[in-house]
């Protein structure tokens, strides 16, 4: 029942402009300080005329992002409407009855500005140019003023979950806060997928990191959700983007401010399965910033599973009963620091540097039996110990530069990325007397490293034309030193197994450039336009096979966007891009996974790259009741996918492999809503429901899937007095296919309550996950002609976790930052699997 109740209010209420109070894709900015907030906009008939302009701090001449621009008749001083400025600083007010007005312009940190006598007759549109805003000298006082924003904003672009504003994230990991985000399934092992896809790539703070290289679910894991502010979905990204993951990409931004003095943050959780310890620092003088943000995650998570298998003409045996229980711990740590330096009034440096790493063992106990003919016929219990010990570290240094026409830019950026990884198996094999018979060692040490350099221009030309043009170049070497050892007997020496031991090496270079013109016709039109060339050259190694792969290949890849603005505030887009995407080390390396020595996993070094085409029409609207809508409806298409396949052998050991091998469709819908309620209420659903088709012809698999998916979620919220507040999350998500089988259905929930203290600089919170059920199972199966298998997976991750925080220091008044350039290395595809 909880699941059909989900399913339903999340697809009443994205359909329903029910009870609210503010327009919900619209951001929210803080109001003045030294004025109170402008009243509502009275009714009024509206007109065909338009007000525009743009609004530049006064010292630098840089944009001002999210200023609140209020439009009032000169003579009543009535409010008539208003808007905010977007991130090149610009605004435009449309619909506009003829008249004489006056504009108040208003942003935190700047002394308010009003714009008198504007006469705007029928049908005319008046420019007021540019706006300047003074920096206000005031003190703010010892905490720093955060606007109200909203738990979900629909931007022009992307969709963006403020992480930092949903309470029931506090003391968790990365992981946690992207089962939150519209769009967005985490299953019970910590793999993402955008649509029903996990073909994604994932940013940090707009940059890629090689530590997403070898596993998305181990790296998400080692990221506290502390420390993160905000989510961006981009599911259509333009020309300027690397070939990004076909479903799209995910762009984690930490917490970071700009305002002037030292400050910062600490905060500490303990749970019955995870606690965390974090703290950030800034500080910022002049024209010099410095942040700095360090901490530690541990980890303690039972898991249990069953897997049966059943044979059909499979030589030797014809089923496979398997049971494991174990544990996962897992200590993880991280630091960022960061400095930027204004050079001059129109250019500034900045430099990055962020570690994360992980000492983490899954110890399990894995017993299994084989039968021929009802008898057992052979099995054994393996001890494993599987260690990961890995070591993340990206290196950026960037240089933007800003011309005298606003919007004009030049930036020139550099990037050094790099993951180490160990994982080692170590395991004691016992036989059906449970007599010790053999020990294993099945070593792995990997490492991916990427070296980026890219050069970025923008022009703006006159009625809003831009164009952007960049070009830019990606190193990338991996290299994978794998090794199997065996004593058998016990108690002889470990000896190597030649034929799984080996040094493979890959290095695959990356030339890109591509041009984008953005414009408008007719004033409600927006196009853009662009092109992207990538020329690919990849040459791997093994050392002593002596075996190469050798590719050299270029794509053509365009994109178009064009949006329509309709009346009462509803706008329609259309989305086209064509991406390629690039196997990484997951799917690259050719070490096997013997965790299980009856299903075994392994790396295929000559995959090719993925082409996707994708489509989308969307529609979006909010009501000034407070109601936002937002539909899309996609179509995306891989005809040279990669996926995975798994085939028998004989004695029933399940070799899983990779191969560009399928034709992979899917054509859906996403629905988001979101609304207020009771004033001090918030509540958002999200639905997305699609059907997938996956194909296969391949002389390896001849295979084909497909089926019906939908994933929705709620969130509510609500603010008592007091400073008490508290929110609820559920999820549901139905059954989803794979080539060769499905993933069942299963639900999680969340539920927090925070209470602030110190006078709103500090706060306590007491967070529950998953109250109804102490364990959560995620069923998998697979169907081949020779083999069926189903398995179950037990997730013990009921959990109470208390948590607290404390903001320190003075700030003064806020400066705006230069809006600085980044990599984006978004072309390469990951598997997201997790081993640990």
């Amino acid at each position: 029942m909880r699941k059909l109740l989900l399913f339903a209010v999340a697809g009443v209420l994205a359909a329903q402009p029910t009870i609210a109070q503010t327009p919900q894709n619209k951001p929210v900015a803080s109001a003045p300080q030294n004025k109170p907030v402008v009243p509502a906009a009275q009714p009024t008939p509206k007109g065909n005329g338009k007000i525009a302009g743009v609004i530049l701090d006064e010292t630098g001449k840089k944009p001002v992002e999210f200023a609140t621009v209020t439009l009032v008749d000169q003579a009543t001083g009535k409010t008539i409407d208003g808007t905010v400025s977007d991130d090149k600083g610009k605004f435009s007010l449309v619909r506009v009855a003829a008249g004489q007005y006056k504009l108040l312009v208003s942003f935190l940190g700047y002394q308010n500005k009003v714009v008198e006598n504007i006469t705007l007759g029928n049908k005319e549109e008046v420019n007021v140019g540019v706006i300047s805003l003074q920096t206000d000298a005031k003190v703010l006082g010892e905490v720093s003023v955060v606007g109200d924003k909203l738990l979900v904003e629909d931007k022009v672009d992307r969709l963006v979950y403020n992480a930092e504003k949903d309470i029931t994230n506090i003391g968790g990991n990365a992981s946690d806060v992207l089962k939150k985000v519209p769009g967005l399934t985490v299953d019970l092992e910590g793999n993402v997928a955008l649509r029903g896809s996990g073909n994604i790539r994932v940013l940090i703070n707009n940059k890629p990191s090689a530590m997403m290289a070898s596993s998305i679910a181990d790296a998400l894991r080692q990221i506290p959700s502390d420390q993160i502010k905000s989510v961006e979905v981009i599911t259509s990204p333009s020309a300027k983007y690397d070939a990004e993951g076909t479903a799209g990409i995910i762009n984690i931004i930490t917490k970071k401010n700009n305002l002037q003095g030292l400050n910062g943050t600490v905060a500490g959780s303990y749970g019955v399965r995870s606690s965390t310890a974090n703290a950030n620092v800034n500080y910022r003088k002049g024209k010099v910033g410095f942040n700095t943000a360090f901490g530690r995650n541990w980890r303690n998570n039972p898991a249990e599973s069953t897997r049966e298998t059943v044979y059909n003409g499979v030589p030797g045996i014809d089923r496979l009963s398997q049971t494991m229980d174990g544990k996962r711990n897992g200590v993880f740590q991280f630091l960022q620091l960061g400095v930027d330096y204004d050079l001059s009034k129109k250019s500034s440096l900045s430099a990055g540097f962020r570690m994360q790493g992980g000492e983490f063992a899954y110890v399990t106990s894995l017993r299994s039996t084989q039968y021929l003919e009802g008898a057992v016929i052979g099995g054994n219990t393996r001890n494993n110990r599987n260690e990961f010990d890995n070591l993340n570290y990206d290196l950026n240094l960037d240089f933007t530069k800003q011309f005298a026409k606003p919007g004009q830019e030049l930036s020139v950026l550099g990037l050094l990325s790099r993951s180490n990884r160990e994982n080692n198996n170590f395991a004691d094999v016992y036989n059906r007397d449970q007599q010790l018979g053999s020990k294993e060692q099945n070593l792995n040490d990997a490492y991916n490293e990427e070296k980026t350099f890219q050069v970025d221009y923008t022009h703006p030309f006159k009625n809003k034309h831009l164009l952007e043009v960049g070009t830019k170049a990606i190193l990338r070497y991996v290299e994978s030193d794998f090794r199997f050892l065996e004593a058998k007997p016990a108690s002889a020496s470990f000896v190597t197994d030649p034929s799984r031991t080996d040094v493979f090496s890959y290095d695959q270079n990356v030339g890109a450039a591509y041009a984008s013109y953005e414009f408008s016709l007719n004033k409600k039109y927006n196009f853009k336009v662009g092109s992207r060339y990538e020329y690919t050259h990849v040459n791997g190694d093994f050392v002593t096979t002596r075996t190469t792969v050798k590719q050299d290949y270029g794509n053509f890849i365009p994109s178009v966007a064009i949006s329509r603005a309709l009346k009462n505030n509803q706008t329609l887009k259309f989305n086209y891009t064509k991406r390629i995407q690039r196997p990484q080390l997951s799917f690259l390396n050719p070490f096997e996974n013997r965790t299980d020595t009856f299903n075994i996993q392994v790396g295929n070094p000559n995959l090719q790259a993925e082409i996707t085409n994708s489509y989308e029409v969307g529609y979006s609207t909010f009501f000034k009741s407070g109601v936002s809508v937002n539909a899309t409806f996609f179509w995306r298409q891989t005809n040279n996918s990669i996926e995975a396949y798994t085939l028998p052998t004989e004695g029933g050991v399940n070799y899983t492999r990779f191969a560009n091998i399928g034709r992979n469709a899917s054509y859906g819908m996403s629905l988001f809503g979101s609304t207020k309620f009771l004033k001090k209420g918030n509540l958002s659903a999200n639905l997305n429901a699609f059907y997938l088709n996956l194909e296969s012809e391949s002389a390896l698999v001849n295979a084909s899937n497909g089926s019906f998916m939908y994933n929705a979620n709620l969130n509510a919220s609500y603010t008592f007095n007091k400073g008490i507040s508290a929110q609820a999350f559920g999820q549901f998500n139905s059954p989803r296919v794979t080539l060769q089988g499905k993933m069942y259905p299963f639900t999680t929930f969340n539920f927090a309550v925070k209470k602030d203290i110190l006078n709103k600089n500090g706060s306590i919170s007491v967070g529950v996950e998953n109250p109804f059920s102490e364990r959560l199972r995620q069923k998998t199966t697979f169907r081949t002609p020779t083999a069926e298998q189903v398995s179950n997976m037990y997730i013990y991750a009921r959990q109470v976790r208390v948590s607290a925080n404390y903001k320190f220091g003075k700030v003064t008044t806020k400066q705006q930052p230069k809006r600085k350039k980044k990599i984006n290395n978004d072309d390469a595809k990951s598997d997201g699997d997790s081993n640990s």
